[in-house]
């Protein structure tokens, strides 16, 4: 009977034991299934891959491929173009940016570059292409017409005229 009892409790134990160390050894097991699956940020989101980057001297702009939303959402196709660094921006920033790589400015950006990084922005895009939106004034209204400061760049998303 007393050789029960303790097979008993050694084996509520090692139960016990298990249980509380099954998380984290098999953490890492867990991590490396969800890592190996095939997701990813929808473009929407992200802003799509960058294809190329402009150079402006002291700061860049980075060009991101067209977006273009799926069947069920409900925003309109955009492009995404980063002024970064941040800290190299002039106070002023009025660019005229060729989206397309054709080495004729599609859009004209206007936007004022505030040092303290909390008042929202403001941007003004002139359309020198009639395959992208004019946008008076714009801030973030919309994930295709928008414009933040995220980390150390300025992200401006034009909408697409007629996709």
């Amino acid at each position: 009977m007393k050789l029960r009892v303790v097979l008993g409790y050694t084996a509520a134990g090692a139960t016990v034991l298990v249980a509380v160390l099954t998380p984290f050894l098999l953490f890492p097991l867990f991590s490396k299934g969800v890592a190996a699956l095939p997701l990813h940020v929808d473009e929407v989101y992200s802003g799509g891959p960058t294809v190329r980057a402009i150079s402006m001297g002291a700061y860049s702009i980075d060009v991101h491929r067209p977006v273009y939303p799926h069947f069920l959402q409900s925003e309109k196709p955009f492009v995404q173009l980063d002024w970064n660094p941040v800290s190299a921006l002039p106070q002023h920033v009025s660019d005229e940016v060729d989206i397309d790589g054709d080495g004729q400015p599609d859009i004209r950006v206007c936007f004022e570059v505030p040092r303290d990084p909390k008042p929202p922005l403001r941007v003004d895009v002139v359309s020198l292409n009639p395959r992208y939106q004019t946008m008076q004034n714009a801030g973030k209204e919309k994930f295709s017409r928008l414009i933040v400061r995220v980390d150390n760049a300025i992200l401006v998303r034009v909408p697409l005229a007629n996709p």
